[in-house]
Parts: structure tokens; C-alpha cells; sequence
């Protein structure tokens, strides 16, 4: 018996046509063992995949890309002599051995004629060789036929191989089971059907029993299809046609070219299975109004199908006035308001990854700005099953493939759309309607003219009572938020009186948060200031709740009117003041007076009942186009909730519902940022941490460092100042910062009289250290106040960051220089760098990463129009570096 191990990642939902394929195999040819696991397996029965590849004779594997499976699978592999791996970690695709053909640690490439014929296959982009190879499969096999080398012949049914496994199905897989048996176990077979065929980049539709050959053949069917009120009968088999009993026709108008049309990029290998969850997902865009565009892909094409058939309205106008980025559109190409992946992983690449690291993240930057129309991610779980998701959130690498590759591409509003039961994948439609709900209104968002949108702004007031109304870490709020909105008011937004005076502005929000309640009758209202107060009735908000929602609300807080929080009777307060069509409000406290993180540490715990009702007020009566929080950070994002990839019982999904949400929030803390992005909905707008500088010494600790450096110049002779120098340490509290060990060791207080009970030896020891320490507190950086959006430094405080930065590696003439604007050749002309070049270069880098702090208001105003916002390394550029 020869034995072949199939171990697929990604796809467990397919391991039954796998089984069937390798039972048709058998049947044919029964000297063959076929053993079909998935990554799953790997956890769950380990001793039974071990036992299979202990005396197997081929290893095929793909799509396996978990660390711990990968070095378990390397330990177990290496003996078997047969081993084809396809789009996994490379630490497993490098022991791919087929005769002659390895790939190896170090693959020293193919030869000189295939590279030749490979380049002709591709656009010569280095992103486009993935796409040019999967080409290749096709026609690749039939010309190197003729090649006589042996590698070249291994190579040659390595290809033949590859080809049968990325046309999928049970035929195709039981045909390349077939081929390696024939060709390299010495198994005869007879005839081996050709692969059926499916293109590598389509479209589809479930009334149609096909596949179109590019989007604009797509629409017309699809238009079309209004007047001729029948279902297309041509097309490729394998189509997901209407042949399927459970998939009805719309039962519905079909939408016309005045609803949005939504690119939904699709796993060809899961339309080639007919998996149940595609045709379901196009007809949930039917319903809520909006023109599918589903694009199949195998993974790799994903950025050929954005940049090449995709277009949009900013890129239409761009090239009517003569700017082309995408030279290699097609004409084929159609116009869509919003682009949704179900692939995950990188645009480019996907789950391949890039032919040359690190490029993939700046080529998708660039295709995704020049469509400059939103990119979300929202997809099934295809490695996690529903059940482990709702109870423990998405982890491990789904939320790698999920949430961290995409992100660095710009990705926004994540939604897992189900999972799998089994081995079967399952949409939930209350996710895929939070996806549609949330596709809309960026699109909407983008379609209302500024003079009548309608913003809420939200500012925080954490601790409540301590007077932090209107602040945000690192964030001068007042001065921030009128620079918004002046820049508002310029792009034609209503802000009523606009305001000059942001602590005033702050003012007038925080009495309208801090409702003052007077003795009403039965026919009056409270008031504050003079200005009728926003509140939400009980009533209204169990309406606005639903009957499960209120009662996990009243399960935790008795009743909905009985907390004391914002409360007077039935009526819950919202606060807040409107400048036109802008609202700003502050976010009510997280917990209770003397409690106020206690939401967060409760996992089943519901946030209060005046907090629901300032979203859901926002949510059900404002209405707004879009929300802006403030600044870092606010507590909506940590609700009570799945930790990762929201369900429908996840609080911040709750109440953030399907309003677009931009998020301002500071560099240097990707960490807590990606809360506010995961959990929150979060579209973040980094903004840059305040001036930095050295915080030096002040009198006292100047005179002590002084006294002990020149106490240290002769300790015998300066015996006398040793009085003078431990009184400075006592009257300064250093030694609770810097103790004196000894001392400390024994229980003994450090008081002049008790240093005489120790040796010279140890003071001494002790004043080197406290010196050192001194030096230490004086070189450390300290941020100088506090940012405003959109505001670059100065000359005088980048030249205190510059010297923060550097220390004594520049001269302070030469910062001074790069501070006030000189350019590199002024510089280098003026002054004697020694070497010190590639410090100024670094300088002048910096200077021009700081200019672009005036960005910052420019891509809030973007995000406002439903634009795409590139991403950018976060972290602290001058403590940490670029980080994620």
C-alpha cells in the first residue's frame, strides 16, 4: 500500500469532498491509502495524523501557516520522500521535494528558459508574479514538455499537480491524487481526466448559471436582467446557477443604478464548492438595497481585481484630469461605492503573502488611494467555530488573518459574518445585516453634502466630578476641537455661530452635561442655563433596547430609571449643546461614583441605563452621519463584549450600531488604539504626541549633584561637605527614590547621623550610584504641554525635540539649522558634519514626518467624506519608533 496524508488548513469545511475524492481513488485503485485531515485535526486528534505520516509516502499540504502546527509538522515530514506544499509558511514550503524539484531553505531559483517563459506570463510587476504563475498552470505543463532535464520534468509535474489543486472539486483532486500515484508510486492508473477548469478571476450570481468573464459583462447581465424578468441560462459548469433548490429567486425589486454597487471579493476555491454561504451573502446585499459585485479569486489576484476592474467616481474624475495611477485599468472596469473582502490576509498576496517582503503594504496603500472609497473586511470564520467565537472571542490566527494583515492595509469595521458548525460554514444574518447596515452609511456619508451632515462630537469627562470635562490624554481639546471646526465651517459644514474661544465652548458642554435639576410641577421641565435639556424616556429607550436588551440592562441595575444617574423620574439625560448640524455631548461615566471602572472588570456586566440612552438617543433621534470621539480615550470600545470580533450581545456593537465612526486618537499607543478600531468601529485618526524635551535639574538637585561630584573628586579631603550632602538627599526625598541600600537592608532611616554608622566604602558606593541616577533624571524626556490637532511644531519646539532626540550626536548649530528649515546642501555647505551625515539625514527625515502633522485635520475632514484613510506605523517616533 503507498499512502498519501492531504492536511488542509483554512478549509475544513471541505474535508467531506476531499474524503469523497479519495474514495473514488480507491475504488480505481485500491493499492492507494489516502488519510484526509485539516488543521483542525491537528489539535484535536494529533496521535492519529502522527500515526499517518509515520510511513506515509507523500505529504501534500496546504494553507498552514500556525507556528506551533508548522515546526509539529517539520519534526514529521522530513523522511517522507514525496512532499508538495502549496501557499503555507515558508518554513513548510521549503521542504516541497518532487524527484529531481526542492525547493529548499535556500531555493536557488528556477532555470534560466522557465524564468524566461515565466516573465511572459505576468505584467512585470513584481506584485503581479503570483497572478503571472497561477497563469502559467494552464499552458506551463504543455510547453515544458519539451524541456528533456529531469529537474525540469519534476518541475513540469509539479505544475501539473498545482494545476489540479487550484482547480478544485472532487474530479480534480481525485485526478492529481491519480497523477502522483502514476508518476512517482508506481500505481498504474490508465487515463487521467484533464482538469476541469474555472477561471482564475470571475463573477458570479446565483440566478445566473455561469460565470461572467469581467464586471461590466456582470452588470449589463445584471441591469438587464430587470426588463427581461428571467434568469440566465448560459454559461461555464460549475456555475452557482439557479439549479440549487435553496436558493430562491429575490423576492424583491431589483435595485437599478441608483443603489450602490459593493465589490465583494470572494474565495474561488469556496464558489468552485458550491459552499451554501456565497449565494446567501449576495442575496443579504440584494435586500438591504445594494448591488453585489461578487468577484471570485484564489487569493493572490485580489489586487489585480481592485486595481484593475474596480473604479471609482474620485478616480474617474482624477483621470479626467490627466492623473492615471492606474495605468493597467481595465476597460472592462466598473464605478463602486465600497469594497468588502471576505479573503482577509493582505491585498496583495493574500494568503501567498509577496514575492519580495515588506513590499505588499505600500502597493496596497497605493491602489487602495487611488480608489479612495472605503475597504472593509468582513468574512466567516473559516479556522474558528461559531461557538469558541461567541464564548471567547476570535483568536490565535484567525485574528491574525482577520483583523492584524488587513488593517495594515487600511482595512476598517471589521465584522465576522458566522463561522463554522462542524465542518460546515454558517452565516449568521444579524452579523451580515450589522455589515450591510454599516456599508451603507459609509457610502451615504459620502453622498450627503457637507451643508447637511450631521456630526456628533464626543468628549470625555473621566474621573467624573474631578474637573475633566473636555480633556483627553495628550490632547489640548479646547484649542482642537475650534480648529476642527473652523476647518468644518471652510468645507461648507453648518456649525451655526462658529466659536473662538474652545475653554468657552467647553464651558457650555459641561453645564449642559452637569444638568441642574429645579423643583418642577406636573407641566414643567427641568432646565439648565436656560437651554432645555435633551433626555430620553424610559419608555422610549425600552423601545429603542428591545425586550432582551432592557432586561439584561434591569438584571444589573434593578430598573431602568432607578440608578440616580442622570436620572429624574422617567427621564434619563443626555446633555450635550448643537452648533448647527454638529452636536457635542459628553460620554456618560463608565460606572458608578466612587466605581467608575467597574463596567470594565465585570464581564456580565450591561453598561448603566443613561449610557444606553446617549448612544441610542444618538443612534434613533439625532441621527448623525457620522461620529467623532475625541481624543484618547473614551470607554465604548470596552464595554462588556466578545474581547475580539463583536456579536450581536457585544455592548460597543450595541450602541455604536451601524454609525460610521471616526476616532482621534494618539500615536503613540497602537495598543489601546486597536481596541477603539476592533471593538469600537473605529476609523483612527493618529495624531502626533506634544514637543519633547530633556527634563534637566532643578536648583536643589543641581547644588546636590555638584556637592557629590566634588565631594568624589578627593573624599578625604572634602570629608566635610559629606554633612552638607546627605541633608540635600533627606530635604530633596531623593532617598525614596534612590536608597541608600545599606540602610534600607537593615531598616535604619537615612538621616546624616545614621550615615555615620556605615563605612566610607558604602556612602561612597552609594553617592556613584545617586550621581548616576541624577544624570539619568536630567537626560529624561518629558513632553512640553499638550498637542493641538493639526498644529506641526514650531522652529523652537522642534529644535528641543531635535535635541531630545540626538543629545550630543549633532552639534546644536546644525539642529538649529534643520529646526528653522535649512535644506541638506545649506547644511552640509555651512557646517563640518565629520561623518555625521546620516544624522542629518535622520534629522531632516524627522523635521518631515513633523510637517505632517497638519495632516491630521486633513484626514479627519477625509474620513468625514467616506474616503479611504491610509494606514501608518504607530508608536512613539522618538521613544519607540515605528511599531505596528
Amino acid at each position: 500500500m503507498k499512502r498519501i496524508v492531504l492536511i488542509t488548513g483554512f478549509e475544513s469545511f471541505n474535508s467531506d469532498l476531499y474524503r469523497k475524492a479519495a474514495q473514488l481513488v480507491q475504488q480505481r485503485s485500491p493499492e492507494l491509502d489516502i488519510r484526509v485531515f485539516n488543521d483542525r485535526s491537528l489539535t484535536t486528534e494529533p496521535t492519529t495524523v502522527a500515526e499517518a505520516l509515520q510511513d506515509a509516502d507523500v505529504f501534500f499540504c496546504s494553507l498552514i501557516f500556525d507556528y506551533d502546527q508548522v515546526l509539529w509538522l517539520r519534526e514529521r515530514v522530513q523522511s517522507i520522500p514525496i512532499r508538495l506544499v502549496f501557499e503555507s509558511a515558508l518554513e513548510l514550503m521549503s521542504l516541497t521535494q518532487l524527484g529531481a524539484f526542492i525547493i529548499g531553505d535556500k531555493p536557488k531559483g528556477m532555470p534560466k528558459p522557465i524564468k524566461f517563459i515565466l516573465s511572459k506570463f505576468s505584467s512585470g510587476k513584481e506584485e503581479d508574479r503570483l497572478v503571472g504563475y497561477l497563469s502559467f498552470l494552464k499552458t506551463g505543463p504543455k510547453l515544458l514538455k519539451y524541456i528533456p532535464a529531469k529537474k525540469v520534468q519534476d518541475l513540469r509535474n509539479w505544475l501539473i499537480i498545482y494545476g489540479y489543486w487550484n482547480a478544485g472539486g472532487s474530479d480534480n483532486v481525485a485526478s492529481m491524487f491519480w497523477t502522483i500515484a502514476e508518476k512517482y508510486l508506481g500505481v498504474k492508473v490508465g487515463t487521467i481526466p484533464p482538469p476541469v477548469e474555472t477561471p482564475n478571476m470571475g463573477l458570479l450570481h446565483p440566478d445566473y448559471d455561469g460565470y461572467f468573464e469581467s464586471p461590466r459583462q456582470y452588470l449589463e447581465w445584471y441591469q438587464g436582467r430587470r426588463t427581461r424578468g428571467t434568469r440566465g441560462t448560459r454559461g461555464r459548469q460549475g456555475g452557482q446557477g439557479g439549479d440549487k433548490g435553496d436558493i430562491p429567486n429575490s423576492q424583491f425589486p431589483i435595485p437599478n443604478s441608483q443603489f450602490p454597487i459593493v465589490a465583494i471579493l470572494l474565495y474561488r476555491k469556496h464558489v468552485i464548492t458550491k459552499q451554501p454561504y456565497i449565494p446567501q451573502l449576495i442575496r443579504y446585499f440584494e435586500e438591504a438595497g445594494l448591488i453585489p459585485l461578487p468577484i471570485f479569486i484564489n487569493g493572490v489576484e485580489g489586487h489585480v481585481a481592485v486595481r484593475d476592474w474596480l473604479t471609482s467616481s474620485y478616480e474617474t474624475a482624477q483621470r479626467q484630469q490627466g492623473n492615471r495611477e492606474t495605468l493597467s485599468l481595465s476597460p472592462e472596469a466598473v464605478e463602486v461605492d465600497a469594497i468588502v473582502s471576505t479573503i482577509g490576509f493582505p491585498l496583495v498576496g493574500g494568503p501567498a503573502g509577496s514575492m519580495e517582503a515588506g513590499r505588499q503594504v505600500a502597493v496596497a496603500k497605493r491602489i487602495l488611494t487611488a480608489k479612495n472609497i472605503p475597504y472593509i473586511i468582513a468574512a466567516p470564520l473559516l479556522i474558528q467555530d461559531i461557538y469558541s467565537w461567541t464564548r471567547q472571542g476570535i483568536g490565535g490566527l484567525q485574528s491574525v488573518v482577520l483583523y492584524a494583515l488587513p488593517e495594515l492595509d487600511g482595512a476598517i469595521d471589521t465584522v465576522p459574518l458566522g463561522g463554522l458548525v462542524g465542518e460546515d460554514i454558517y452565516l449568521i444574518p444579524e452579523r451580515v445585516q450589522r455589515l450591510t447596515g454599516r456599508v451603507k452609511r459609509w457610502i451615504a456619508l459620502r453622498q450627503t453634502p457637507t451643508a447637511k451632515r450631521k456630526i456628533a462630537i464626543i468628549l470625555y469627562g473621566f474621573p467624573p466630578g474631578y474637573g475633566a470635562t473636555g480633556t483627553a490624554a495628550l490632547l489640548n481639546v479646547p484649542r482642537s476641537l475650534v480648529k476642527f471646526l473652523q476647518a468644518l465651517q471652510a468645507q461648507g459644514y453648518d456649525i451655526g455661530e462658529l466659536p473662538t474661544d474652545g475653554e468657552e465652548l467647553i464651558r457650555r458642554v459641561k453645564e449642559a452635561d452637569e444638568v441642574l435639576i429645579k423643583p418642577t410641577t406636573n407641566n414643567q421641565q427641568p432646565t439648565t442655563n436656560n437651554q432645555q435639556p435633551t433626555t430620553v424616556n424610559t419608555n422610549t429607550l425600552e423601545q429603542w433596547l428591545g425586550y432582551l436588551l432592557t432586561t439584561r440592562i434591569e438584571k444589573q441595575w434593578q430598573s431602568l430609571n432607578g440608578t440616580g444617574i442622570k436620572t429624574d423620574g422617567d427621564e434619563l439625560f443626555v446633555g450635550g449643546v448643537q452648533l448647527g448640524n454638529v452636536w457635542l455631548g459628553v460620554q456618560p461615566p463608565l460606572g458608578i461614583a466612587g466605581d467608575p471602572m467597574r463596567l470594565m472588570f465585570e464581564r456580565d456586566l450591561t453598561p448603566h441605563p443613561q449610557y444606553a440612552a446617549f448612544y441610542k438617543w444618538l443612534q434613533n433621534d439625532f441621527n448623525p452621519d457620522a461620529v467623532v470621539h475625541f481624543g484618547m480615550h473614551g470607554t465604548v470600545e470596552w464595554l462588556p463584549g466578545s474581547p475580539l470580533g463583536n456579536t450581536g450581545y457585544s455592548w460597543s456593537d450595541i450602541l455604536l450600531g451601524d454609525m460610521p465612526n471616526l476616532y482621534i486618537y494618539a500615536a503613540n499607543n497602537p495598543s489601546e488604539s486597536m481596541l477603539a478600531k476592533r471593538r469600537g468601529y473605529g476609523v483612527l485618526i493618529s495624531h502626533n504626541v506634544p514637543p519633547y524635551g530633556r527634563a534637566g535639574l532643578y536648583k536643589e538637585l543641581m547644588a546636590l549633584r555638584d556637592l557629590i561630584a566634588e565631594y568624589r573628586e578627593n573624599p578625604e579631603k572634602n570629608y566635610v561637605l559629606k554633612e552638607a550632602i546627605c541633608k540635600k538627599i533627606v530635604d530633596s526625598g531623593l532617598e525614596a527614590d534612590c536608597n541608600f541600600e545599606d540602610a534600607h537592608r537593615l531598616g535604619i532611616d537615612f538621616t546624616p547621623e545614621n550615615v555615620q554608622l556605615f563605612s566610607d566604602h558604602s556612602f561612597n558606593d552609594y553617592l556613584v550610584k545617586l550621581y548616576d541616577y541624577l544624570q539619568i533624571v536630567e537626560q529624561r524626556l518629558f513632553s512640553s504641554g499638550l498637542h493641538t490637532l493639526g498644529e506641526a511644531p514650531n522652529a523652537e519646539q522642534l529644535k528641543s525635540y531635535l535635541q531630545a532626540y540626538f543629545g550630543e550626536e549633532l552639534p546644536e548649530e546644525v539642529i538649529h539649522a534643520v529646526a528653522v528649515g535649512t535644506d541638506k546642501a545649506k547644511v552640509t555647505q555651512q557646517f563640518d558634519l565629520n561623518g555625521k551625515t546620516p544624522k542629518l539625514e535622520e534629522a531632516l527625515q524627522i523635521r518631515d514626518l513633523l510637517s505632517q502633522t497638519s495632516e491630521e485635520i486633513t484626514n479627519l475632514l477625509r474620513g468625514l467624506n467616506g474616503e479611504y484613510i491610509p494606514p501608518a506605523p504607530g508608536g512613539d517616533l522618538l521613544r519607540d519608533g515605528s511599531g505596528v
